[in-house]
């Protein structure tokens, strides 16, 4: 059966985001940021789960991503700021912060430049900025591809990482088959084992990513573009407290790079776990909106 359509939510410039309204109408909200290449449907496929939970799930497409239109040079400045105007727009707030892998730095942006808005972030799996690199433990830790992304930030404008990176993320075009296959590809043991444990995962990641190019392929690029950027928000002003989950197996998303975000962000707390690979999102969903619902009841 497909997906329902997302909700469209206009900001104040006029461009719309979309977003999956799902879960409890009446619970606790929370912003569910994606990773890359992902959208909004980059969540757990039993929505019920957020239902029980008592969270109001509010899962959104980063511009030109999935359902929501371009803004050609967004930074994670202008990102958190459409997400705040997002919630004001739909009436909630404070609201917890959920982000998985490439989300991360969307996260920390948001509750830097709101800290009125964001009352709790989780971090899952968490990516780092480029910057992050110069840390010799994130360095040695990353993968090859992770490291060469790096350098390659450090040489080349973000646009032009961009244009040199992103054509290789997914399949073009991005068909259900294609993707299903080119995930396959990339998944490691620990994932694969990971994904049996939840009905529908994979089924889930391979919808999730198709969607991301719903729209063309502008919100994949703008999005490794700004990855391959300097932030523009001082990250470290995420004062909300934060919890930061990683696990011993994930290839993407090492434990180092959890520790850097533990050691940078002021009111964070680490939890390594053991056997984990990069979709623990999926596999610990309920403990995630648990944790991030009990500061706000």
């Amino acid at each position: 059966m497909p997906a329902p359509p997302p909700t469209l939510v206009t900001l104040p410039d006029g461009r719309r985001l979309a977003v999956d309204d799902v879960g409890d109408p009446d619970g606790v909200p929370v912003l569910c940021l994606h990773g890359t290449p992902d959208s909004r449907r980059a969540r757990h496929p039993d929505d019920g789960v957020a239902a029980s939970a008592g969270v109001r799930l509010l899962a959104v497409d980063r511009p030109g991503c999935g359902g929501s239109d371009p803004h050609p040079g967004r930074t994670l400045g202008s990102v958190a700021d459409d997400l705040a105007a997002l919630a004001g727009r739909l009436g909630v707030g404070p609201v917890g912060v959920l982000a998985w892998s490439a989300g991360a730095p969307y996260a920390a942006a948001l509750a830097a430049r709101h800290p009125d808005l964001v009352a709790a972030v989780t971090l899952a799996a968490p990516l780092v900025p480029v910057t992050a690199y110069a840390d010799p433990a994130v360095a040695e830790a990353a993968g090859p591809g992770r490291r060469l992304f790096a350098e390659m930030a450090a040489e080349l404008a973000p646009g032009e990482v961009a244009a040199e990176v992103a054509p290789y993320l997914l399949p073009d075009p991005a068909t259900p088959e294609a993707v299903a296959a080119h995930l396959a590809g990339e998944a490691d043991a620990a994932r694969e084992a990971d994904l049996a444990r939840v009905p529908g995962g994979a089924e889930a990641l391979v919808a999730a990513t198709v969607e991301a190019v719903a729209r063309g392929r502008e919100g994949l690029h703008d999005d490794v573009a700004t990855q391959a950027a300097v932030p523009d928000v001082d990250l470290a002003a995420c004062v909300a407290p934060t919890r930061v989950l990683c696990g011993t197996a994930d290839e993407v998303a090492p434990p180092a790079f959890g520790r850097w975000w533990a050691d940078l962000l002021p009111d964070a707390r680490l939890e390594v776990v053991e056997g984990a690979s990069h979709v623990l999102a999926l596999t610990h969903w309920s403990s995630l909106l648990a944790g991030l619902a009990a500061p706000l009841r």
